[in-house]
């Protein structure tokens, strides 16, 4: 499966109690915006772990505020054409790690890796998790990986979703990028993912799109589907 909102440039949705915030995609050619969201995940890395990131997802999606300035932002990759990031950290092609997990078969083309996910507090970190499971329930994906710190974890927690572990973010797999990283591993990161339509039914039954003021503004039956691989 394919990614789609690569040359949609509008507002993706509005989350938030007034003043709400505006979801809107960055793709790699994206400009100053794709600039503003790499800038921010550079800055919020280097601050949280001395991290020097170099490497960004081929979608981001950034979390703006009524001033247009970034409060958080998430990177998106498909797993159906390339290899993905974090498959640097398992043995095996994503999809048999998720198979293993999850007792049956998973197909690769219904796997989506998130990453590079960066935001000023916890609370925006919510706000991102719960517009992201919307927006990728809405296209199809099954499920989502990613690499998740204690503090990730934790905000999926807090919001009722329970991602399955595959093992841990081994720092001895990345070579000669591991001096890049800082203090990131010093935390043990680990290996998730998560079947997305059970937890976007979860978020409906706790009310917390509504809790939250979440209000999509795309229509996923007339969005152009293009790569981000």
């Amino acid at each position: 499966m394919e990614l789609p909102w690569v040359d949609q440039t509008d507002v993706l949705a509005r989350i938030g109690r007034e003043p709400s915030l505006t979801l809107q995609l960055a793709q790699a050619d994206a400009g100053e915006r794709r600039t503003a969201l790499e800038h921010f995940i550079r800055q919020r890395f280097a601050e949280h772990y001395q991290a020097q990131v170099r490497h960004f997802m081929p979608c981001l999606l950034g979390l703006h505020d009524q001033n247009g300035e970034v409060q958080g932002a998430v990177g998106l990759r498909s797993a159906q054409r390339r290899p993905l990031f974090l498959e640097r950290y398992l043995d095996e092609p994503i999809e048999q790690a998720v198979s293993q997990r999850h007792g049956r078969m998973v197909p690769r083309e219904e796997i989506v890796e998130v990453g590079n996910l960066a935001a000023f507090g916890n609370a925006s970190a919510r706000l991102l998790i719960v517009a992201l499971t919307d927006l990728l329930v809405a296209q199809g994906f099954r499920w989502v990986v990613f690499t998740g710190t204690p503090a990730l974890l934790n905000s999926f927690q807090r919001l009722a979703l329970d991602p399955l572990p595959l093992g841990l973010a081994d720092p001895a797999r990345m070579g000669d990028e591991l001096a890049d990283w800082g203090s990131y591993y010093a935390s043990r990161p680990q290996l998730m993912a998560g079947e997305i339509l059970p937890g976007h039914q979860r978020l409906l039954q706790l009310g917390l799109y509504a809790r939250l003021g979440y209000r999509p503004l795309f229509d996923a039956t007339e969005v152009p589907h293009a790569a981000c691989s």
